[in-house]
């Protein structure tokens, strides 16, 4: 289920900078009355553009942080649309899920390349 783009400003948003690929990826994340994760992804990304589609409509923050990775819907959903395994707009999805749903801080992640 979508977010409304007119109705933002009480969201968590979370940018992504996926690399090589020049991608970036906005992410903006609310929980629903019911506790539902609601997405909404813009991305310059082709594949990326499908996940939201792709994720389950009844999806609530535990879910979003099930383990293991392989029983994910987040993860599920991505390995059917991504064409890249070292995407990190899976993980950001997850993130991005806690923090909205009050398990985790708004705290920056990033991968960084020593010279």
């Amino acid at each position: 289920m979508a977010v409304a783009s007119s109705d933002r400003s009480h969201l968590t948003s979370l940018c992504i900078d996926a690399g090589v690929c020049r991608f970036r990826t906005t992410i903006w994340v609310r929980t629903d009355d019911e506790g539902n994760i609601l997405y909404e992804i813009e991305s310059g990304c082709p594949h990326v553009k499908k996940v939201q589609a792709c994720l389950p409509r009844d999806m609530t923050p535990f879910d979003a942080l099930k383990m293991p990775f392989s029983e994910n819907p987040i993860y599920e959903c991505c390995g059917k649309i991504l064409v890249h395994s070292a995407c990190p707009v899976p993980s950001g999805l997850i993130k991005a899920a806690e923090v909205a749903a009050g398990f985790g801080l708004k705290r920056n992640v990033s991968f960084t390349f020593d010279a």
